[in-house]
């Protein structure tokens, strides 16, 4: 494509909610140096991007640019946080060549523009439920257990519809969970996440400075890739060795 003779962008986002959320700040500078170009979003998750200003259709075709996990994303090092690398794909793809060479720190963040909660925030909310498809190794083994034993201050973040799911976090004056759709949508509302990464993936690559990212790596770190633990220590021995003493100390600090 030539941004001399195109008018519009589709992009196709068809994994998590992180993955469509990384793209977010990307659709705003395009916005804001092409204002007259069409841009459609095709997703399985159209509810994530109502009401949003910079998006001119959302849509389910199996058509456009794809962001979904471009080399060296499942690499052991990659070099660049996802939304830069989601933001390089489609400047390139699309010959957007009058945006700037990154994002500045400031705006690549996550946007969300559905309805928010506005009353006082006193709970923590804890991710309890997980997808398997990483093979739990982005899975702290102790999130139900410690929501059980501090039930004066934790409660789960239960499954529910989109809308009502970004109300719920953003009720919150945190969040405990893994590096996901959880942790993607708290930045998004200004609430504040405790993630716990152990050896998974470094937060440079996907997560936020402003968040506590709770690392704990083994010589076989960073296991960033879709397989199963294969190294000589116990599964998931990095997120083991993190305690829940550990994670209730970090909890005592938010504010």
């Amino acid at each position: 494509m030539n941004s001399l003779v195109f008018d519009r962008i589709i992009i196709k986002s068809f994994n998590g909610i992180g993955d469509l959320l990384f793209v977010t700040p990307t659709l705003k500078k395009i916005k804001e140096f092409y204002p007259n170009i069409h841009i459609t979003v095709n997703t399985n998750y159209p509810d994530l991007l109502l009401n949003n200003p910079f998006i001119d259709k959302i849509g389910s075709d199996n058509e456009g640019i794809f962001l979904g996990y471009p080399d060296p994303i499942h690499a052991k090092n990659p070099i660049m946080h996802h939304i830069q690398f989601d933001y390089q794909i489609v400047k390139r793809a699309c010959g957007l060549n009058k945006l700037p060479l990154f994002l500045t720190e400031d705006e690549a963040v996550p946007e969300i523009y559905l309805k928010k909660y506005e009353g006082a925030k006193s709970k923590i909310g804890v991710q309890v439920v997980h997808k398997g498809h990483w093979n739990k190794k982005k899975v702290w083994p102790f999130f139900s257990k410690i929501c059980f034993d501090r039930r004066d201050i934790l409660e789960p973040i239960v499954l529910q519809s989109i809308p009502e799911l970004i109300k719920t976090i953003s009720s919150y004056k945190a969040v405990l969970c893994a590096e996901g759709g959880i942790s993607h949508i708290a930045k998004a509302v200004g609430t504040h996440a405790i993630v716990v990464y152990g050896g998974f993936a470094k937060p440079a690559w996907n997560g936020y400075k402003d968040h506590d990212n709770i690392c704990k790596t083994l010589p076989c770190s960073y296991c960033y890739n879709p397989f199963p633990c294969k190294s000589e220590y116990e599964e998931r021995e990095c997120m083991r060795n993190i305690s829940i003493d550990h994670i209730v100390n970090r909890i005592k600090k938010v504010k």
